[in-house]
């Protein structure tokens, strides 16, 4: 099997688990700009190129959803749901991976090793987005609805690579309303989002338990927004993380 073969092989298997944004990416293209601890080099030496994987859009939740409802023991024994499915669909791809022999490693952006990857710059790099005022990636058809959820790194090469987006700069045309819809004020034209300042206000309020309002006033890609039941998930699973870190701190 070619590098190319084995790329759509693992991109079929991916995008038949729900992760529907796949990219190809140069390894020396993401360190020559990487901090040095957040390289790939550190991973995997000599690497080439790195599968990113991701999910866009409100699908990957009814697909996950199915899946739950066919595995209730995986469903009932896990409380981080979309972390063990991610590492579940991985475990298939490198089911594949180890039968042709491939060299790699893979990277979670929810491992908080001391060598976990820059997902964001990573998204930027393959194309998926640009950096917004809400601090997050924004995909031309998808706005801010997007998860990047884990990537493979390798030794192979191959004939193309996914690049950075480069006629896409959705804020400054924008009229902004994800400043005046945060009920902290934690985002502004000038200095973007202030995310310290926003964790605070969580920990400290119950207004945004469950969703976030600037986010769902952004006018990119509305109508591919999460579910509410998707929205109240991820951010009750950032919430408990947010007063960990708060707790230590």
């Amino acid at each position: 099997m070619t590098s190319d073969e084995l790329y759509q092989g693992l991109s079929q298997l991916f995008s038949a688990r729900g992760f529907n944004l796949i990219r190809l990416i140069r390894a020396e293209d993401y360190d020559r700009n990487a901090a040095e601890k957040r390289r790939i080099a550190n991973l995997l030496p000599g690497a080439n190129s790195l599968i990113l994987v991701g999910f866009a859009g409100k699908d990957f939740w009814s697909i996950l959803q199915t899946f739950l409802e066919k595995n209730w023991e995986f469903k009932n024994t896990r409380e981080h749901w979309i972390d063990d499915y991610t590492l579940f669909s991985f475990e298939s791809a490198r089911r594949i991976l180890e039968d042709e022999k491939v060299n790699y490693r893979t990277s979670f952006p929810f491992d908080h090793t001391d060598y976990t990857l820059d997902f964001s710059k990573l998204g930027e790099l393959g194309g998926i987005g640009v950096k917004s005022l809400l601090g997050i990636l924004i995909h031309p058809e998808y706005g801010s609805w997007i998860s990047l959820r884990g990537a493979i790194i390798t030794d192979l090469e191959f004939k193309a690579y996914d690049k950075p987006l480069e006629y896409f700069d959705p804020c400054p045309p924008c009229s902004k309303p994800c400043i005046s819809a945060c009920p902290a004020r934690t985002i502004s034209e000038k200095d973007g989002w202030d995310y310290y300042a926003c964790m605070k206000f969580r920990v400290s309020s119950n207004t945004c338990n469950d969703n976030c309002a600037s986010r769902r006033a952004c006018p990119y890609g509305k109508e591919h927004q999460y579910s509410e039941e998707q929205l109240a998930y991820h951010h009750r699973f950032v919430l408990r993380s947010i007063k960990n870190h708060f707790q230590k701190s």
